[in-house]
């Protein structure tokens, strides 16, 4: 079937059917002419694409949920729907805050993201500040309700106000090199955090974990891998330098009871994929054996 068919059978237009090209969602077969030919199985997938996009689902979600089979996708797709709700209820949440202002010209000091994201903008250059977001702010849409918080939430704010570092030469040609803009990047980033979230809550995480481990390590011992992940150790130096891991990190578990699911999950895993292996992360994260 060729595109103008499709088009008016989907109701898509061809512009979006490119974009699914280029986004790897869609591999239509081309002619010797240079024509796109679509086979039932196209179109099928095209039809799911545009069902998901309806849904407003995000294209790395859609890329990811487009290879399970059909349980995997009710599960994925129930995963979204409470992401959703928690949503909803954040904006709720605010409306009523809004509300009450209104009504009894009085607010109380609340929380807002707005504030984190104003002082990490401020703070960190690009493309950094993108990654650095799109890593914590899932895990911000959350009222403040005791004293611990407030604290931790303080803690925060104070740790991005005085935020400064010295991004590695290393770390920014390699940046450079890769020539993707600043859409690309962010994308990046965010396929990066999908993905951890998904492997966690896998059934097999421990073992698709302690794989990558293993790969890693093989790899280390190859010279243009070292070379190669020279600069995320350097950045990785430069944040724990900064006090990233031992202030921000603990401040992000006591504000938020998701992040610190998520974040205890991840190292508890791969403390005990270290363990089996006899492997540890020195001083300058490199997995030495034992």
């Amino acid at each position: 079937m060729k595109i103008q068919e499709v088009c008016s059978q989907c109701h898509v237009t061809k512009k979006a059917i490119y974009y699914y090209e280029k986004q790897q969602l869609l591999h239509v077969y081309k002619n010797q002419n240079g024509y796109r030919e679509f086979n039932d199985e196209d179109i099928q997938r095209l039809k799911e694409i545009v069902m998901y996009r309806s849904w407003s689902i995000s294209i790395a979600d859609i890329r990811y949920l487009l290879d399970l089979d059909i349980d995997k996708k009710k599960e994925y797709l129930q995963q979204i729907y409470k992401q959703r709700q928690k949503e909803l209820s954040y904006q709720q949440e605010s409306l009523k805050q809004l509300r009450y202002f209104i009504e009894r010209d009085h607010i109380e000091d609340t929380f807002s993201i707005d504030d984190i994201y104003q002082i990490m903008s401020d703070n960190i250059p690009q493309p950094f500040f993108d990654m650095f977001y799109e890593h914590f702010s899932p895990y911000l849409h959350i009222r403040i309700h005791t004293q611990k918080q407030q604290k931790a939430y303080d803690c925060m704010i104070d740790f991005w106000d005085h935020f400064h570092i010295k991004i590695p030469f290393s770390y920014r040609l390699l940046m450079l090199m890769s020539r993707m803009n600043r859409k690309q990047l962010k994308q990046v980033w965010h396929d990066v955090n999908v993905y951890k979230n998904q492997l966690l809550d896998s059934e097999d995480a421990y073992e698709s974990i302690k794989q990558m481990v293993i790969k890693n390590y093989e790899l280390q011992q190859k010279w243009w891998y070292r070379i190669l992940s020279y600069p995320n150790r350097q950045m990785k130096i430069r944040l724990r330098d900064s006090g990233y891991y031992d202030i921000l990190i603990p401040a992000m578990c006591e504000l938020s009871d998701e992040y610190d699911q998520y974040y205890h999950r991840l190292m508890e895993l791969n403390q005990r994929v270290c363990q089996e292996l006899h492997l540890y992360y020195d001083s300058k994260f490199r997995l030495i054996k034992k």
